[in-house]
């Protein structure tokens, strides 16, 4: 499973780092060291630009959150339940 931050990696990649900084009105720099976990943060309206920018608006948010056809468990509970279909099938 692709995480958040894989994501939003590749959304960025084909647009490259610097146009998205200066769409979004920050320093290429700081937007390298965000992503890069390298203390430096964005405010909550630059991270919503940033979201913006690459494609992930707010609908596809809500629907991500609101959807009734994905349910988050953890990963032991969902590997054992694995486990027993597998089983359960024969295999």
């Amino acid at each position: 499973m692709r995480t958040v931050e894989s994501v939003i990696l590749e959304k960025i990649a084909p647009i490259t780092q610097k146009t998205v900084a200066e769409d979004i009105g920050v320093n290429n720099t700081n937007l390298s060291r965000y992503l890069s976990d390298k203390g430096h943060r964005l405010s909550f309206p630059e991270v919503c630009a940033l979201l913006d920018r690459i494609g992930i608006t707010g609908d596809a948010l809500a629907a991500a959150v609101g959807s009734d056809r994905v349910v988050v468990i953890a990963r032991e509970e969902y590997d054992s339940l694995r486990f027993f279909a597998r089983k359960g099938i024969g295999g």
